[in-house]
């Protein structure tokens, strides 16, 4: 038998195999030193017993009666197993089981607490708040298309462009979302309105519209505490009263504006910001700026050109009419007359014409008259004529008046279709001299 698969107990001494566990079945304690401690332990020789002699072997001598003797087995002395510390010996319920151990289960994660919904105060301020700018988009609408700006200042009427559409797109935006109970836009908001309110509110104050200003800091105020936070009913009912009279406000100004002109006239020039005015009607006659005289306007749909545009590109014009929908001007320029130059009118109508060749190099000329007679000069001179400007054919009339030690420079063009569809033929010379 191997003994290499046995092993002895330490504590009663018991010799047998690996138990799972390193239980002793008899003593129920552990065995975890077995074989160390087998190896440790000296085994006890067996005695070799005498072989009996063989019957050959035997001498048959005759033995007297002699008493038998007993005589006891010698024993050999064995060595005790050395002493072990007393080992701790667990109880049954320390006995671990040997069935094997159930899976872990996972454990699943408590799930997020759903966020406390808003009280019914800062929820209903926030939908008033929805409601005003959406409100306030239709008001940016209004403004886009009938109050186009007064200054002149490219870069500022791009800014206040750019402001108005992105702030009309972020409103209606936003009043949806919170209309729905999205409160999550509440920092967008309170961006739009902190920046709406510092960008618009500049831009009036830069160009001294100080009603406007006001306004603009009222309506985002009034909104800001409706959007942001939960507002007591003291300050929601301040808010909303700012909001409500900032729109009061403009509404007053829609309609102060339509009696001065109609919206209709407005939306036509929003998108052109060298107009002003309202629309001048047929018959209508306008007085110089700079120098007195009175000019009938050929027909219907003319605008007056603001006077810083209309001299940019040559400061002697005193007035400059505009006809939008078919590209058409009438314009008067004022120039000091020299005599140097010229002595009576058709000369200075032959100086004009070089000019126009020199702006226009394909200009070819159709007519020329005058007033003048043998016996006297004539007081007004006209040529007609034709060149491509921007890359479209015109028609073109100039008249020349000749008034003390000035020279009124009438001229009319429009694109050779529209000239006569806007009693352009003759215009120029309806100008009356004071």
């Amino acid at each position: 038998m191997d003994d290499g698969n046995w092993i002895n107990c330490p504590h009663c001494g018991l010799k047998h195999r690996p138990r799972a566990q390193s239980l002793c079945p008899r003593c129920g304690r552990t065995s975890t030193a077995s074989r160390a401690s087998s190896a440790a332990i000296p085994s006890v020789p067996a005695i070799p017993r005498a072989s009996a002699p063989s019957v050959s072997d035997r001498a048959i001598t005759p033995v007297a009666n002699v008493p038998a003797i007993r005589v006891s087995p010698v024993s050999t002395p064995v060595a005790p197993p050395p002493a072990r510390e007393p080992e701790y010996r667990p109880n049954v319920e320390y006995i671990p089981s040997l069935e094997p151990a159930p899976a872990r289960q996972s454990v699943p994660l408590s799930e997020p607490e759903p966020e406390a919904a808003p009280s019914s105060g800062a929820s209903t301020a926030l939908a008033v708040a929805g409601a005003i700018l959406l409100g306030n988009a239709v008001l940016h609408l209004f403004e886009f298309l009938f109050l186009p700006s007064v200054s002149t200042n490219a870069s500022l009427r791009a800014a206040q462009l750019a402001g108005t559409l992105v702030g009309m797109g972020l409103d209606a935006f936003l009043g949806i979302s919170f209309l729905r109970g999205k409160t999550q836009l509440r920092p967008v908001a309170f961006v739009r309105l902190v920046v709406g309110m510092f960008l618009f509110g500049g831009m009036s104050l830069y160009q001294a519209q100080y009603l406007f200003t006001l306004v603009v800091f009222a309506f985002s105020c009034g909104t800001l505490v409706l959007v942001w936070g939960k507002p007591s009913s003291f300050l929601a009912g301040v808010g909303l009263t700012a909001v409500l009279l900032s729109a009061a406000v403009e509404l007053i100004g829609f309609n102060r504006l339509s009696t001065i002109q109609p919206l209709s006239d407005r939306a036509r020039i929003a998108l052109r910001p060298d107009l002003e005015g309202r629309q001048l009607g047929e018959a209508e006659s306008i007085v110089g700026e700079r120098h007195p005289y009175k000019l009938r306007v050929p027909s219907n749909g003319w605008y007056r050109r603001k006077g810083e545009v209309a001299r940019t590109p040559d400061g002697s014009v005193d007035l400059w009419l505009s006809q939008p929908e078919h590209a058409a001007s009438l314009l008067v320029a004022v120039h000091r007359w020299n005599e140097a130059e010229t002595a009576n009118l058709k000369e200075a109508r032959d100086l004009e014409l070089r000019n126009l060749r020199v702006q226009y190099p394909d200009f070819q000329l159709a007519e020329t008259s005058d007033n003048g007679t043998p016996l006297q000069d004539a007081s007004v001179a006209t040529l007609t004529g034709g060149a491509a400007r921007n890359g479209k054919p015109f028609l073109f009339e100039v008249s020349l008046y000749k008034t003390g030690d000035k020279v009124l420079l009438v001229t009319a063009f429009a694109p050779t279709g529209s000239f006569e569809l806007l009693n352009l033929q003759g215009a120029t010379t309806s100008l009356r001299p004071d």
